[in-house]
């Protein structure tokens, strides 16, 4: 007989690693060390080129990560 729910594929594999979600700070932070190893950077060397430029502008100018600079880069 077809169509009845006993002889039908689960709609997922649970082993699929893209469907396991991992939990906590402790696993986000492997499944990030996973995803970079593999070469899936993503966003990371968006940050670590922000983070550069900031640590250029500070060394020029000492008011650069001021509040009110910040504040005025934002509007």
């Amino acid at each position: 007989m077809t169509g009845t729910l006993d002889d039908t594929k689960p709609a997922t594999d649970a082993q699929d690693e893209r469907l396991i979600r991992p939990h906590g700070v402790a696993g986000q932070l492997h499944a990030a060390r996973v995803r970079i190893s593999k070469g899936d950077l993503g966003s990371l060397p968006v940050i670590i080129g922000l983070a550069i430029i900031w640590v250029v502008f500070q060394l020029l100018n000492p008011f650069f990560l001021s509040s009110a600079n910040l504040v005025n880069l934002a509007v």
